[in-house]
């Protein structure tokens, strides 16, 4: 069974010279994700709904889906920014443009 979005939000990747992706990504890409004035990074699956792959410098809107977060989804708000980052650094940030209820 799919878990189901957590929230909506408008992700810029960075470009490969600046420490963005090297190749492409699609729905299902899990990178972790640290809010402000948050201790811990939380692991998000992310879905990409147009377009099917995404590239380096791009920046799309995106329904996010954080895996073992429950403590944590209360705190999250419309305008909250975050990074994303995987083993090599930080590859993207965004913005939270809509919260799902729970």
């Amino acid at each position: 069974m799919k878990k189901p979005s957590h929230f909506k939000a408008l992700i810029h990747y960075n470009l490969t010279e600046k420490g963005g992706i090297v190749n492409p990504v699609s729905t299902g890409f899990r990178a972790s994700f640290q809010f402000p004035f948050e201790l811990q990074t939380y692991i998000g699956s992310q879905n990409f709904e147009d377009p099917e792959l995404i590239f380096a410098g791009d920046s799309v809107a995106v329904d996010v889906t954080l895996v073992n977060a429950e403590s944590f989804l209360s705190k999250l708000y419309t305008g909250m920014d975050f990074e994303i980052s995987d083993n090599s650094g930080v590859i993207g940030n965004g913005v939270i443009w809509e919260v799902y209820p729970r």
